[in-house]
């Protein structure tokens, strides 16, 4: 089979010998955005955003889409399912940074570490009041795949109370319950924390909004690392600025990179990351595991 694999998967020469020895016939694109050589003879293809440059319509023989990305909203889906071309994403490569991303992001809210941090620079000792604990907080994770169920899995560990809410049903120890998105606003008043690790898709375009916001507990924490604009931005920053939320952390943004003149940039209860969440140093090996296991799963049952 014809395989086009870009730069978006990185592979050293032994690695490039194990996809060879699935008898695929590999031509490798470094640079996604120039044009693709004759892209109807390709039945396979590993890339990210090479469909922005090259439009999937000339891929005539396609049967096949690994991504080497989680997300899937910068793809022409209809297209691909209409065509009942095989797509998988970068499923679970992300998901134990991002969750540590959020746990780590919550924890500096709680323990006020931008203020320590602050003092430090200062040289200033002062003890500060009002530290609060993640134990025992009620949280609300929105969108239980992968990178939800491993956030729920470490939120666990430090006692949290932990639902789910998603569009299917989902099997996993580390929630208490999932429940349908009908019952979100029935969840929201109780909630400590809400985290969004959901897809966008026009069904979630601002999915939390002011009406969303007002329903959560005041006081609540607002963590988002899954895409920006499922948030309405200006209702988000309207709640931190009332004192609703008591804070966010935010990986993030409907527009990126986050203009300059942002408000959430100066505000000492939100943490900002430039999309930065999904890096780790495992990154590389487990997508190589990812990506090989899809294939050979794939050309066993052609």
């Amino acid at each position: 089979m014809k395989t086009l694999i870009t730069g978006s998967l990185k592979l050293d020469e032994a690695e490039k010998e194990q996809f060879a020895a699935l008898g695929l016939e590999i031509t490798y694109q470094q640079d996604e955005t120039e044009p693709v050589a004759a892209p109807e003879q390709y039945e396979l293809v590993i890339c990210y955003e090479l469909f922005n440059a090259n439009p999937i319509e000339q891929f005539t023989n396609l049967k096949y889409i690994q991504l080497t990305s989680a997300g899937m909203d910068h793809l022409p889906l209809a297209e691909i399912a209409g065509r009942g071309i095989l797509l998988h994403n970068a499923r679970g490569v992300y998901s134990v940074p991002m969750a540590e991303f959020a746990i780590g992001g919550l924890l500096q809210i709680y323990k006020k570490a931008p203020q320590f941090w602050q003092n430090q620079k200062e040289h200033k000792w002062q003890r500060l009041r009002g530290v609060q604990e993640l134990a025992g907080r009620r949280v609300c994770i929105i969108g239980a795949g992968s990178i939800g169920c491993a956030l729920a899995k470490r939120l666990q560990a430090f006692d949290c109370q932990v639902q789910g809410v998603d569009i299917v049903p989902v099997d996993s120890p580390y929630f208490e319950r999932i429940c349908p998105q009908e019952e979100l606003a029935a969840i929201l008043p109780s909630t400590d924390i809400v985290a969004l690790s959901l897809p966008l898709s026009p069904d979630t375009i601002q999915m939390f909004n002011a009406e969303r916001f007002a329903q959560l507990k005041p006081g609540a924490i607002f963590v988002n690392v899954a895409r920006g604009a499922v948030v309405d931005e200006e209702a988000l920053v309207a709640a931190l600025q009332s004192g609703h939320l008591q804070g966010a952390v935010l990986d993030v943004f409907a527009h990126e990179p986050l203009a300059e003149d942002s408000p959430l940039w100066d505000m000492p209860n939100v943490v900002i990351t430039p999309h930065n969440s999904f890096f780790a140093e495992s990154n590389r090996e487990m997508m190589f595991k990812v990506v090989m296991q899809n294939l050979r799963n794939y050309l066993q049952n052609s």
